[in-house]
């Protein structure tokens, strides 16, 4: 059970890392930690760091065991999560300087 949670975290850097990357290379606007309006370079990189970190732990992982398959439930579980809650809630974490 343990390991299924790292496969959780996993899913969730992916999915919160595509909406920061996207909109940083669309050149848009966007919440990120580092504030509400920040720029789209700090977007990609913050999209960026998510992957980066997903693959590791990834690597890290798969170097220890092999998934099993309740794994790989967790991490389209994570995905999907941060995927709904983006995008129920996407008027919060975009700025008024954003063009949608």
């Amino acid at each position: 059970m343990f390991t299924s949670l790292w496969y959780l975290l996993i899913g969730f850097l992916l999915g919160n890392g595509m909406p920061h990357f996207l909109f940083g290379s669309a050149g848009k606007i966007f919440r990120t930690p580092f504030g509400k309006e920040s720029s789209p370079r700090m977007n990609m990189g913050w999209g960026l760091f998510n992957f980066v970190l997903a693959t590791a732990l990834v690597w890290w992982r798969v170097s220890a065991q092999s998934p099993e398959k309740s794994d790989l439930v967790f991490l389209l579980v994570g995905f999907w999560l941060v995927v709904i809650m983006f995008g129920v809630s996407l008027r919060r974490f975009i700025s008024d300087k954003t063009n949608l």
